[in-house]
């Protein structure tokens, strides 16, 4: 057992953490040089941990942002920003210094199973200091599953700005609409961003 949780922190450790959201009283600040990505993650299926990944377009440097647990004793799912609509998701912002930035891959930790696109991808976008630049919705659709563990999802990439705004401007009361930049076209939808899912499997040898 002693040498499962071990293998389990090692695999915690190996992926990073996630970005930080910023705090209720956040302030956006011009003269700071940074602003704010704005984006949202849902999800219709089984409790797993959802991630999408971005960098900054000059560099290697990644974070992500992700909603859920990969791994989790009791998968019980967190309340999420859409529980009034009986949606299961989250609105995050979180800072970043002003320049060129992409969304390049989304990622499925469920249990010892691992998704991710099989085609590239990219999401390009821009923050602006003192702004906050709204960028979609990510939208993991769960398509196939073994017991607890989902196996399969497609991702839909949509503005869904009337919702997520509202979302955020009660998160955070501070932010203004006249602050918040569009990254994404009005209404847009993109199906299936990626390409279907490909599944890795991380399973720990007990001796």
């Amino acid at each position: 057992m002693k040498r499962l949780l071990f293998t389990l922190l090692i695999a915690t450790l190996l992926s990073g953490c996630a970005a930080t959201t910023i705090k209720k009283d956040y302030n956006l600040n011009e003269s700071s040089n940074k602003g704010l990505l704005v984006t949202s993650i849902s999800y219709q299926g089984g409790y797993s941990g959802y991630a999408v990944y971005f960098s900054d377009a000059n560099s290697d440097k990644f974070d992500y942002v992700e909603f859920g647990a990969g791994v989790s004793l009791i998968p019980i799912p967190p309340k999420g920003d859409f529980s009034h609509l009986n949606r299961k998701g989250e609105v995050f912002a979180t800072e970043l210094p002003a320049g060129e930035y992409h969304i390049w891959r989304w990622r499925v930790q469920s249990g010892y199973a691992t998704l991710t696109p099989i085609h590239p991808m990219k999401v390009e976008f821009k923050i602006e200091p003192g702004k906050a630049t709204y960028i979609g919705n990510f939208d993991f659709i769960q398509t196939s599953s073994l017991g607890l563990t989902v196996t399969g999802v497609d991702v839909n990439y949509t503005d869904q700005s009337e919702i997520d705004l509202d979302v955020l401007f009660k998160k955070f009361p501070n932010i203004k609409r006249e602050q918040v930049i569009k990254g994404i076209k009005e209404g847009a939808t993109y199906s299936g961003i990626g390409g279907s899912s490909q599944t890795s499997w991380n399973i720990p040898i007990i001796l």
